[in-house]
């Protein structure tokens, strides 16, 4: 009996069952935090991956994820049928994500492959191109993401899945002197 009044005095705050214009803005206001606080924990638990770095893959989740909540806070569509919409969303995310995690091919079908850019120090044009990137660009990429200003020093650069550089630098020579025996031969190793 305590729960049937407290699930109706929590309906009403929400202004469940009435259409969007009739909601009050204290009524849109509970509703933004509870859709917050709900979905703060759904994609807490779902996939760290939407805390971090963004895909296009975790993109088209985000866009979709938040229109259909937005509804929910609106008042344009049902609120509980909405939270269901929105908690189907981060279910298929989940297990697409874990296809992909398994399946190379399903993974690379969906999120994409890494793009090569510089290959020991020459620069990939016709991956350039592909990926609509200029001079200017790979340049300010492998000054923030390398410390390199120069693709001659560099080994390789990828243009990742998720948008990011990453790149290799080429790394000098380093020579190493070994005594092989007291007094007879010093040995000099080039790594």
């Amino acid at each position: 009996m305590l729960f049937q009044h407290v699930w109706a005095a929590f309906c009403q705050a929400l202004g469940i069952g009435l259409n969007g214009g009739d909601l009050t803005a204290t009524q849109m206001g509970l509703r933004a935090a509870v859709i917050y606080l709900a979905w703060l924990a759904a994609v807490r638990f779902a996939d760290n991956r939407l805390l971090g770095r963004y895909s296009p893959f975790d993109v088209v989740l985000a866009v979709i994820l938040g229109a259909v909540l937005g509804r929910a806070i609106n008042g344009s569509a049902p609120f509980f049928e909405t939270l269901i919409a929105g908690a189907v969303l981060v279910g298929m995310h989940w297990i697409l994500t874990i296809v992909s995690a398994h399946s190379h091919a399903f993974g690379k079908l969906v999120k994409g492959k890494e793009r090569l850019l510089v290959w020991n120090g020459e620069v990939q044009r016709v991956e350039m191109r592909r990926n609509h990137l200029s001079d200017r660009d790979l340049l300010e990429m492998l000054r923030l993401k390398g410390n390199v200003a120069d693709p001659r020093s560099v080994a390789a650069a990828y243009l990742e899945r998720n948008g990011d550089i990453s790149v290799l630098p080429h790394r000098p020579p380093q020579v190493v002197e070994v005594d092989v025996s007291a007094g007879v031969q010093t040995v000099r190793i080039v790594v």
